[in-house]
């Protein structure tokens, strides 16, 4: 079980051999703004849940469309155009998410009525780059209540090189 606090630095030791055939999602749609990005995700979010490549299935519920293009989200991410590149294409991008490892939680967060927050990391083409995204999905303790996408960041590691 990994620390909670080291999602982001676990991608640096992420390899494009992990996915596989090294497949990328092939992105759908575009987005450099929070507007058309938010177009995008309430579009997405019909189709909701989605499967990820190692299995975890997760729900984008309209509630969650806001935090995910916020700017407290965003900030998170190595490029804004990036963030909202990514949410436009979640559904995709989720697709090819896998989880290879476990995090404990954050005693530091609420974490009232959850079984785990599970950390999925997808390939993304962008800026000449393959670069990773990491999603944050909740998991509850009830097990009638679906896991939620909860975050995403976009995090500036090639998977090229």
């Amino acid at each position: 079980m990994e620390h909670w606090d080291s999602s982001r630095e676990k991608a640096q030791e992420l390899s494009l051999d992990l996915w596989p055939s090294k497949t990328l999602a092939i992105p759908l749609r575009h987005a450099s703004d929070r507007r058309s990005a938010m177009e995008c995700l309430k579009e997405i979010s019909k189709d909701s849940p989605f499967t990820s490549l190692s299995g975890l299935p997760t729900r984008l519920s309209r509630r969650s469309l806001g935090k995910l293009v916020s700017r407290a989200a965003i900030v998170n991410s190595y490029c804004e155009e990036a963030h909202y590149f990514a949410a436009a294409n979640i559904d995709k991008l989720y697709s090819h998410a896998i989880e290879p490892w476990q995090f404990e939680m954050n005693p530091n967060k609420d974490n009232t009525g959850l079984k785990a927050r599970r950390y999925l990391y997808a390939p993304m083409e962008y800026g000449g780059k393959i670069a990773v995204v990491k999603i944050t999905v909740k998991e509850y303790e009830d097990s009638d209540l679906e896991n939620k996408l909860y975050s995403i960041e976009a995090i500036g590691v090639d998977l090229r090189t």
